[in-house]
């Protein structure tokens, strides 16, 4: 690793959007054709970067045009740059290279149609495009912002006062994501939570997510009581069936705390355990709340079962999404939930901080693979005083 490299090794690879410089007017260059480069993605949808003005420096912090987190990219990597109506790339001294279609650069070269650019742990397809196809691009990206601006819109507030205090950390796979979670007070002394992953990534997985969740915050389910779990879970399946929604399905894990009785009621439909921590380290293993109930929208008359658990005082719940444990280390091993669950107490506060959902995050990246997480990634975080 050369000197320019960052050793933190817990860096996330996240790529971040670049804009065109200041006083960039399209309508200047109507003829001439648009060069983009397509961040590739073997388990998502490529990501879009039109190169609306040459040259751009690719590395892996501003003030490079393009940046690409991680410690397999340099802070200079390499650079596209416009010769006689061709574009071409050129290595810029990098640690670990810039290759094209599989060869490593020595000198700058010119990009075909198609090209593959490999940055790191990132590969980046070159095209040529007219100023029409661009434009139509252009407004489908700007729809999947604004889709992403309303999904984060609904997330729910951090609670730090209360009779249930809850942080939480969500980073998606895509540019939206199939989690979705949420809690509020349903009475005066009832909480309820839940968090639900949506078959799938993308548009169509995302506004499942939503439907749902938007029918559990308002409570319209017919004929459902929602003190009762079972009663939910089981509304749930009902409506929404996966043969009438696109052949989506989803799992829940769906609670009900009762702040004077101190117990939670729940029901998972297909989804893995959420996990009750007691305020001492130690003082008795993780407890898994989990139901063996189907995934809702499989199986039109499933029978839902519930549970309860008294919640001590000072005890947390970590509820959270597959995609936290669905990983794949830089070793080209898996994770596994009971690597998560083992990791859950190393993250807490003594008096919980707002930071516990992120510090999960972080433990995991420091292990995954380089790039994004193949799942979308939902943590939440509730403490009982």
């Amino acid at each position: 690793m050369g000197p320019d490299d960052n050793t933190d090794d817990t860096l996330e690879e996240q790529t971040l959007a670049f804009l065109p410089p200041d006083g960039w007017d399209p309508s200047n260059s109507a003829g001439e054709p648009v060069h983009l480069l397509l961040l590739l993605d073997d388990n998502a949808p490529p990501r879009r970067y039109p190169l609306h003005s040459l040259p751009v420096v690719i590395g892996r912090t501003p003030p490079a045009d393009m940046v690409l987190e991680g410690t397999t990219v340099s802070r200079r990597h390499c650079r596209f740059e416009l010769q006689d109506g061709c574009l071409r790339v050129r290595d810029l001294g990098s640690t670990n290279g810039t290759f094209l279609n599989g060869a490593r650069l020595d000198a700058p070269a010119a990009l075909e149609d198609g090209a593959i650019v490999s940055v790191g742990a990132y590969r980046l397809r070159y095209h040529r495009r007219a100023q029409d196809e661009s434009r139509d691009a252009d407004a489908m990206d700007e729809e999947l912002r604004e889709a992403g601006k309303y999904v984060a819109s609904i997330l729910p507030r951090p609670l730090d006062e209360g009779q249930v205090r809850a942080n939480w950390f969500y980073r998606p796979s895509t540019r939206i994501g199939g989690d979705a979670f949420g809690y509020q007070m349903l009475d005066g002394r009832h909480f309820s939570l839940f968090l639900l992953d949506v078959s799938g990534h993308g548009t169509g997985a995302a506004m499942h997510a939503m439907t749902v969740a938007q029918v559990l915050r308002e409570r319209v389910l017919p004929n459902v009581d929602f003190l009762d779990p079972a009663a939910v879970v089981g509304g749930l399946n009902s409506r929404f069936q996966m043969d009438r929604n696109n052949n989506l399905f989803f799992t829940i894990w769906y609670g009900v705390y009762d702040t004077v009785e101190r117990v939670m009621a729940f029901a998972s439909g297909g989804h893995h355990a959420a996990y009750l921590l007691p305020a001492q380290p130690g003082a008795w293993a993780p407890l898994p709340l989990e139901t063996h109930n189907p995934v809702v929208g499989m199986l039109p008359d499933a029978e839902i079962a519930s549970a309860e658990v008294e919640v001590p005082i000072g005890s947390t719940l970590h509820l959270f999404s597959d995609g936290v444990f669905e990983v794949t280390k830089r070793d080209g091993g898996e994770l596994s939930l009971e690597d998560i669950v083992a990791m859950l107490p190393e993250t807490m506060d003594a008096d919980g901080g707002p930071d516990e959902p992120r510090r999960l995050y972080d433990r995991v990246r420091a292990i995954a693979r380089p790039g994004p997480l193949d799942d979308d990634f939902s943590v939440l975080v509730f403490r009982f005083p």
